[in-house]
């Protein structure tokens, strides 16, 4: 599909004359990765929204090339956010949920045993910089070669004020908007940097979060007192029968497991309400304001010139879509729509990518590692058995004509293959039907092809095609669909259903958290 430019004529000569006359790029360009939680690509005026105002990751879209068809891996943070750092799907991590917070290992990283970005960049002379939300290990002291180290102890968020956060050692409360206080660190990481030594920033916000408890609750940050007044639309669908079934209790093998006032109650809580979509929107202002100030810094500072931006999210959510509220977890069986799969994914660098163009091609959440190393002068380094391949190319303004049609998402029980006209997930407990849509004429994703004989052939099509990636891909390991484990926990701490996997797997080995034997290095 060929990418798409605007206004056309100026669009045009702007290709034309990057793809011929662009200057070198730097032998080492910074690197600003920015990533937001829960944020899905609808929610942002560079995507088609015109109630919600994000005029700064707006901007930011102008200035460089927006993907319209950006997917994440997996429906929750630690999984999506391991992709990210290692161009690894997580079949091949062991992530498949997020991480507890109770970790008692010791130093204990989820992915250090794998080549990240971060240990790479480090290990070629970048300071590194992680300001934000981790949620990959023990947050206590840096890891992955990260030298300055800014977070907060818990993946999840319960509220935005009044939170203890470690900073480079020293652990303390901090009464702000924790957007705000993130965004204040990412500039004085900034500020620190020399000139003749490049960056990697990592910032990671956890808002706008667009979950429970946080939506619920009063809106009372800066932007609230406009969104009360000017509310964004939000569907108004009844509540999907996975999300009833999930609050009114999963029973495990002995046990209720779900009961009134719990999680899955403050989803249903959040269904078309008004005071959860004033939060949502409210927060993606913070985000928005955050790029801002980090743009106008890079500017002041002199650093705009030789930096590459890149705007993403781990995981989209739902808000009301098809009566669900949240990512893929918030619901049992599980389900997969492209609210919840769909990223924003932006990357600007001034006088290095055209500015102002888009591009329809499918981009997978584990591209991303790849091309970050590619563009950076680094593509010969090997990411072992990534499934991710670099866009560069797209960067420039160019057409790949081998590029694959296809994004590829798993969360324990549910895998996805989405290509241009076609989105099918398949189910590995019965517990619900698979899913086939034709996007092309249901993008709403209403009307369920899977079991009508007409589409049969397209269905094995499909259904090879996502066969074969996750056998070439899985690690044996992690492969759950093969009685593989996870690290840490999988289902049974939230919906009490290990059996799925004990039951099928006689000899199936509980999920654990073990310190990796080897920590990955280039070093020697």
């Amino acid at each position: 599909m060929p990418i798409q430019c605007r206004p056309v004529v100026i669009a045009l000569f702007t290709l034309i004359f990057f793809s011929t006359s662009l200057p070198a790029l730097p032998l080492r360009p910074n690197i600003l990765l920015i990533v937001s939680d829960n944020q899905g690509a609808p929610l942002l005026g560079a995507y088609g929204n015109e109630e919600i105002k994000t005029p700064n990751i707006d901007k930011l879209a102008d200035r460089g090339i927006r993907f319209n068809n950006a997917f994440a891996v997996n429906g929750v943070c630690s999984p999506t956010r391991a992709t990210l750092l290692t161009g690894l799907i997580p079949s091949q991590t062991g992530i498949h949920v997020a991480l507890p917070s109770d970790i008692d290992v010791p130093d204990w990283s989820g992915i250090e045993e794998f080549r990240s970005l971060p240990q790479t960049l480090s290990e070629a002379g970048y300071s590194t910089g992680l300001v934000g939300k981790y949620h990959l290990g023990m947050p206590q002291k840096p890891q992955l070669g990260f030298q300055y180290w800014v977070t907060f102890p818990s993946g999840h968020t319960t509220t935005f004020y009044d939170q203890t956060v470690i900073d480079n050692g020293k652990q303390y409360q901090v009464a702000e908007h924790l957007t705000d206080f993130w965004t204040e660190k990412a500039v004085h990481f900034l500020s620190r940097q020399a000139r003749d030594k490049p960056f990697f920033l990592y910032l990671a916000y956890n808002g706008p979060y667009n979950l429970p408890p946080t939506v619920t609750m009063t809106p009372r940050n800066r932007h609230a007192d406009y969104y009360k007044q000017h509310t964004p639309s939000m569907p108004q669908e009844k509540i999907h029968p996975y999300l009833k079934s999930w609050a009114q209790g999963i029973r495990g093998p002995s046990k209720l497991m779900v009961k009134e006032g719990t999680t899955a109650w403050t989803a249903i809580e959040a269904l078309n309400n008004k005071t959860a979509m004033i939060n949502i929107a409210a927060e993606t202002a913070m985000v928005d304001d955050g790029v801002g100030t980090v743009m106008q810094a890079l500017e002041e500072l002199g650093l705009d010139k030789n930096t590459i931006v890149i705007y993403t999210s781990d995981q989209g959510a739902a808000y009301g879509h098809h009566g669900l509220f949240g990512n893929t977890s918030w619901s049992f069986p599980f389900t997969a729509h492209n609210i919840n799969m769909q990223v924003p994914l932006i990357l600007a660098h001034p006088g290095h990518i055209p500015p102002g163009i888009q591009s329809d091609r499918i981009i997978n959440q584990f591209d991303i590692f790849p091309t970050l190393l590619d563009y950076a002068g680094m593509g010969e380094l090997e990411i072992a058995d990534t499934p991710g391949r670099s866009f560069v190319s797209f960067l420039r303004g160019n057409e790949v004509e081998d590029w694959s049609d296809a994004a590829f998402f798993e969360f324990v029980t549910v895998r996805v293959i989405r290509t241009d006209r076609w989105k099918y997930m398949k189910r590995l407990d019965t517990e619900g039907p698979d899913t086939l849509y034709d996007l092309e004429n249901d993008p709403a994703e209403r009307n369920n092809l899977a079991s009508d004989p007409a589409y049969a052939e397209i269905l094995k099509r499909l259904d090879d095609r996502l066969t074969e990636f996750f056998t070439t891909y899985s690690d044996d390991k992690y492969d759950l669909w093969n009685g593989g484990t996870a690290k840490g926990i999988l289902l049974e701490k939230y919906y009490g259903r290990d059996d799925i996997f004990r039951d099928r797997f006689p000899n199936w080995e509980e999920p654990s958290l073990k310190k990796a034997k080897r920590v990955f290095t280039d070093r020697f």
